[in-house]
């Protein structure tokens, strides 16, 4: 189990730090580099439109690599994810500029975008299946959130690594090349990804189904007939965990600097100060919180956090301080954090295993293109629409969140029920 969580724990850092890696550039840079004809407003809204694009192609990339992970196994699907994942970020850190090639540069930027987000569609479900089939099964919470870990450890790779960048080098050369170095050092972390990978066993639960002949031939039609309701209730319940993921490791950049006036690297400083507590406390006791309170539970408390916290977070980042612009992500990020850990078990769990990866990709990757990959720009354009006044993002928020929390409270909880000698086993240890 410890190299499995790693192999699940370490691809997933690499394939969301490439993610993330494009929208902290989309926020900072690329407006200036390949919408250069625009003016700053419009450029920005252009450069996180190409960030959107990514989402339009992740359910696409959740269905294909959804029927490979049902149909050839969770492992083949994960190395052929990474690989692609892989190359497209590298071929972003080589291409060239709107001064060099004009009009080209953001054609190309967009399609290697889209194939970002095809690569990272079916990357989770994946993960989440080759961790939760190997664990026993009063753990698959905890090593369902390796997994999530690695989106979090993905997003403070990457925001560490431009803040670095950012401090060693002045504006001039940082806009010039610098940019480039976060994009090239993804190949090498692919290669470290791939070497790991490539040692995991594929999952006594394939295996058994493979022996039995129990794998479908057509997954997408299998869990639409089958399944639907519950496809269409992981679309509602990942709205909220994926607009909070993007309105803060993306939009938050922005709006920090252009509106708010502070500094890239002090907005930076706080997500990544935030970040690094949140894996480090919070995020595998809640997916352990998981596997002894249920899932359901720890999943509400993140919704409603989100309903909770939306306008007093904004209350404090509007204040341009360091410190309450800490405390502001860090509340958002709580209630993130509370959702995702579970997510690993939560949405694997309620899928039949013969169409667990179509399922589960296919819900994940359709809330993400409704709620996180149009959130920066929604809530960009709000600002604008109210002149720069920040309640209508906090009233967005609460919206998802309420419809997130609605359709939690739909889904019946996914933990297995434990004997009373589980119980008092537990009881017994935690004395």
């Amino acid at each position: 189990m410890s190299r499995v969580a790693m192999a699940s724990f370490v691809g997933t850092t690499i394939e969301w730090y490439d993610f993330f890696l494009y929208g902290t550039m989309a926020a900072l840079v690329f407006s200036q580099l390949f919408f250069t004809k625009l003016d700053p407003a419009t450029g920005t809204i252009a450069s996180f439109a190409t960030f959107a694009a990514g989402f339009l192609a992740r359910p696409l990339g959740g269905i294909a690599f959804g029927y490979f992970g049902d149909r050839a196994g969770r492992k083949a699907s994960l190395i052929a994810s990474l690989s692609l994942m892989g190359v497209s970020t590298f071929l972003i850190g080589i291409l060239p500029t709107y001064s060099s090639i004009g009009i080209l540069a953001p054609i190309l930027l967009s399609i290697f975008r889209l194939v970002q987000g095809f690569a990272l569609g079916g990357e989770w479900a994946g993960a989440a299946a080759l961790a939760t089939e190997h664990a026993d099964e009063g753990k698959r919470g905890f090593y369902g959130g390796w997994v999530q870990l690695g989106s979090s450890a993905g997003s403070v790779l990457a925001t560490a690594t431009v803040l670095l960048l950012s401090a060693l080098l002045d504006e001039d050369s940082f806009l010039s090349w610098g940019w480039r170095v976060p994009f090239l050092l993804s190949a090498v972390l692919v290669v470290l990804g791939m070497f790991i990978r490539l040692k995991v066993e594929e999952t006594p639960v394939f295996q058994q189904m493979k022996r039995e002949g129990r794998r479908g031939r057509m997954p997408l039609a299998a869990v639409l007939q089958r399944q639907w309701r519950t496809v269409l209730l992981v679309v509602g319940m990942h709205l909220a965990n994926t607009t909070i993921a993007y309105l803060t490791g993306v939009f938050l950049l922005s709006y920090g600097t252009k509106q708010i006036g502070m500094e890239s690297n002090t907005v930076l400083l706080a997500k990544l100060t935030t970040g690094l507590i949140l894996v480090t406390l919070v995020s595998m006791p809640a997916a352990a919180l998981g596997d002894r309170i249920g899932r359901r539970p720890v999943y509400l408390a993140g919704t409603l956090g989100l309903v909770v916290f939306a306008f007093p977070a904004f209350w404090l980042f509007d204040t341009g301080n360091f410190a309450l612009v800490f405390i502001a992500i860090l509340l958002l990020g709580l209630a993130n954090v509370l959702m995702y850990q579970t997510q690993g078990a939560f949405f694997t769990e309620i899928f039949a295993p013969d169409v667990r990866c179509t399922g589960a990709a296919l819900g994940v990757q359709v809330a993400t293109v409704i709620g996180g990959g149009t959130a920066p720009i929604i809530a960009t354009s709000l600002i604008l629409f109210s002149a720069g006044n920040s309640w209508p993002v906090s009233a967005y928020l609460i919206v998802i969140g309420l419809i997130s929390t609605a359709c939690t409270l739909l889904v019946k909880e996914s933990r297995p029920a434990r004997s009373g000698a589980q119980v008092a086993a537990e009881g017994a240890l935690s004395r």
